[in-house]
């Protein structure tokens, strides 16, 4: 038996499966995969070895932990489409975005354990936020071995499912957000001489610091808020531009982007 079956190794699935891999939680020989799509296979085929399952059934039916890599839309076909497969009751853990538990376990075997993450695109290079919510049929031993599996690709919180709205606009959508920001900022500086990729790389390493100095100050106390107070000499120019942005409504924006994706989760998981 295998220890994790992945049903769909698209780009979040195939990235959790990589970083399993090569960071040492996982070995390739205890990981069975399947994708509808064969193409997408190839590359972790020829990779790691990966060993590879006929259909969705043959995974679902050998593994301690099953992941759950399709679409949102995906999932209830596919777990009815499993049926009997699921009569050995794996740790079934879903990546997919607005689908509570509550809707999962109605595809499922009565009292199957269900594992709900929220990983982001970071994963892709081992530097993802997940957030964990489980039921009460996951026992401590394996919610601990499914947390280590994400700790394997970034950093992970246990976030009770009520939250799972606003942890998903805090970390699953502000990458893009974050994104979104260092193209302005690049773009400005283009405006001011630089080439698009120099400013770039600027930019991105100033954000990379920045984050990092605000992870390595918080046990010490220190807020974002307080590090702004560092940067801002008084009549200085990082004042100048941040008020500047406050005008143009920077705070108020990022708020609205977070409630406005709040709003979407919810409405996807009463759909």
């Amino acid at each position: 038996m295998a220890k994790l079956g992945v049903i769909g190794v698209g780009a979040m699935g195939g990235a959790i499966v990589r970083g399993l891999i090569a960071s040492g939680q996982l070995p390739a020989a205890d990981i069975l995969a399947f994708n509808r799509t064969r193409e997408r296979m190839h590359s972790l085929e020829d990779e790691f070895s990966l060993p590879v399952a006929p259909d969705a059934a043959t995974v679902a039916k050998q593994v301690k932990y099953l992941l759950l890599g399709v679409k949102p839309y995906m999932i209830a076909p596919l777990l009815d489409d499993l049926g009997d497969a699921l009569a050995a009751k794996p740790v079934v853990i879903s990546v997919a975005a607005g689908k509570p538990i509550a809707t999962i376990e109605a595809h499922l075997p009565e009292q199957t354990p269900v594992v709900r993450v929220m990983p982001n695109v970071n994963a892709q290079i081992n530097q993802s936020m997940s957030g964990i919510a489980a039921n009460q049929y996951v026992s401590e031993e394996a919610l601990a071995e499914v947390r280590a599996m994400f700790d394997a690709i970034g950093k992970t919180a246990l976030v009770p499912e009520d939250h799972f709205a606003a942890f998903a606009a805090l970390a699953g959508c502000s990458p893009a957000w974050i994104y979104r920001l260092i193209d302005a900022l690049a773009q400005a500086g283009v405006a001011h001489g630089f080439k698009k990729e120099e400013a770039t790389r600027i930019v991105a390493q100033a954000v990379a610091g920045s984050a990092q100095n605000v992870l390595e100050n918080l046990p010490q106390g220190l807020n974002p808020q307080a590090l702004v107070d560092q940067v801002c000499s008084p009549a200085g120019t990082t004042v100048a531009g941040l008020l500047a942005m406050e005008d143009a409504g920077f705070s108020a924006a990022a708020r609205a982007a977070v409630n406005a994706a709040v709003a979407r989760d919810q409405e996807l998981s009463a759909s």
